[in-house]
């Protein structure tokens, strides 16, 4: 999952298209176990063998992931092949073991064979538990397959050693000689062939942090390192607003709605970039900023600019789910909430986007507060947070939106200080067209009703129970003519749209 998930940026179907792979793995290697079981008289020496088996299909693993994987591949046969072939090769010893562990008759049989599936379920259960929250902590994928491999050698000694057969130690040896060949020119720390998948272009990758929450890259560009979370663009580490490649325009909106909030939340940290922006907004007291994934802010001590945000009393960072954050401090109460998380077409982002989620951030709001949201280009957001609130607004790709009318005074951004320290004024960045104070300085709010109606979208409300945003959105993945049997995507806008 975690390799299909990065490969193809956290669509929905990823796990789906996982699932029925590994499902269809499962009832091939039961098949070859059963075969197995009717034809071969010593079964640890059969189990001995495949586990031996297993063992080299991990180690080679990464080598498919870095070979014959990529971005921009469309072709599934191999990734599928892969699943399948991991799932069959370990599902073949379960007849085995039912054989092994169970009696035929007696007393006895109901315990042996509850004992079988007690270990199998144990094991299921176990697996993805120490996987997932655990391994992939302090381990990369590679690494993984790594440990997976030897656990398997283990286990095929183990057999061989039950097998009467002590010859079939030497196959094992040469499989664990041939894996280790393997595994020390291709398991090693960092990206490994993970970063094969990563999505760079002709940019350099600067930074690569993986844990149990996800995987971050950075990227060198000359305006700045753009930062991916999952492989999908999140953002810049840009706090320049003179060349504004960051599009911080879009955060600076609130100071022409808003004189003076002073407190403030932030769903999603990334890189930083925004929150250090808002440290300039004059009389704000506390920063509360949600974030799932802890390794942004390991990422962010790596650049000065953006460091010294960890250093100021009145932000604190929490490391949860924002929506569970909300509902577990009811009481908490904001001016001013910032939303700049990931694409709406991801797999759980209608968790941050639905009309229920918008109508729980705004129990958090004082009176006449503001929540401001990166729709990042859905029709469907701008609805969904028009049915939440009073008051819905679109600028860029942006949706503002609060229990009374918004209206922009210009001249409340010369109350603002800029990243470096500096007061906004009207001349403050030079003549460059895409500067936060000339783009301001044009800027105007639409409400979204109006927007929807004069783009003729086909916008509709996100809830809880539609998945609105993850299947009805989004790219699709797979051959031409799969694509061509998934339904179409609904149009979205784009920041520049007028």
């Amino acid at each position: 999952m975690r390799v299909a998930g990065f490969a193809y940026r956290t669509l929905p179907p990823a796990f789906s298209f996982v699932l029925m792979f590994y499902l269809l793995g499962i009832a091939l290697g039961a098949g070859i176990g059963k075969y197995l079981c009717g034809r071969i008289q010593n079964l640890y020496a059969a189990a001995a063998v495949l586990l031996a088996v297993c063992a080299l299909f991990d180690v080679l693993t990464p080598l498919v992931i870095a070979d014959y994987l990529s971005p921009s591949d469309r072709a599934l046969a191999v990734p599928a092949i892969a699943i399948a072939l991991l799932a069959a090769s370990k599902s073949s010893l379960f007849p085995i073991v039912h054989h092994l562990g169970s009696v035929a008759s007696g007393p006895r049989m109901g315990r042996s064979v509850s004992r079988i599936y007690f270990g199998n379920i144990l094991g299921s259960t176990l697996g993805p538990l120490v996987t997932g929250f655990v391994a992939l902590d302090f381990l990369t994928v590679d690494q993984c397959f790594g440990v997976a491999a030897m656990m398997c050698l283990l286990a095929s000694i183990a057999a061989v050693l039950r097998s009467s057969k002590p010859k079939l130690i030497l196959l094992t040896l040469s499989v664990a000689a041939v894996s280790s060949a393997i595994s020390s020119s291709t398991i090693r720390p960092g990206p490994g062939s993970l970063g094969t998948l990563a999505a760079s272009g002709s940019n350099p990758v600067t930074h690569f942090v993986a844990n149990r929450h996800g995987i971050i890259h950075t990227l060198r560009t000359t305006g700045g390192d753009m930062v991916y979370g999952g492989n999908v663009y999140d953002g810049m580490t840009s706090i320049n607003v003179d060349t504004n490649p960051n599009h911080l325009e879009r955060l600076y909106m609130a100071a022409l709605l808003m004189p003076s909030p002073k407190r403030v939340m932030f769903v999603g940290l990334s890189t930083g970039a925004w929150v250090r922006a808002i440290q300039g907004f004059p009389d704000v007291e506390r920063i509360d900023v949600i974030e799932i994934n802890p390794g942004y802010v390991d990422l962010i001590r790596s650049y000065g600019q953006l460091a010294v945000l960890l250093q100021d009393p009145r932000i604190h960072i929490h490391i949860d789910d924002g929506r569970r954050w909300l509902r577990r401090h009811p009481q908490t109460r904001f001016d001013l909430i910032v939303q700049n998380t990931t694409f709406y077409w991801r797999a759980n982002a209608g968790n941050l986007l639905s009309r229920e989620y918008f109508s729980e951030v705004k129990s958090h709001l004082d009176p006449g507060g503001i929540v401001i949201c990166n729709t990042t280009g859905s029709f469907d957001v701008l609805a969904s947070a028009q049915a939440a609130f009073g008051y819905a607004y679109r600028y860029s790709n942006f949706v503002y939106a609060s229990d009374k009318p918004l209206a922009t005074t210009v001249s409340r951004l010369w109350n603002v200080r800029r990243p470096d320290g500096a007061a906004f004024t009207s001349n403050s960045d030079g003549d460059s067209p895409d500067s936060v104070v000339a783009l301001l300085a044009r800027a105007r709010l639409e409400p979204t009703g109006e927007f929807i109606a004069r783009r003729h979208a086909d916008a509709q409300v996100i809830t809880d129970d539609n998945l609105l945003s993850e299947y009805r959105h989004g790219e699709r993945f797979g051959p031409t003519w799969l694509r061509a049997l998934q339904p179409s995507t609904p149009s979205s806008f784009s920041p520049l749209d007028p």
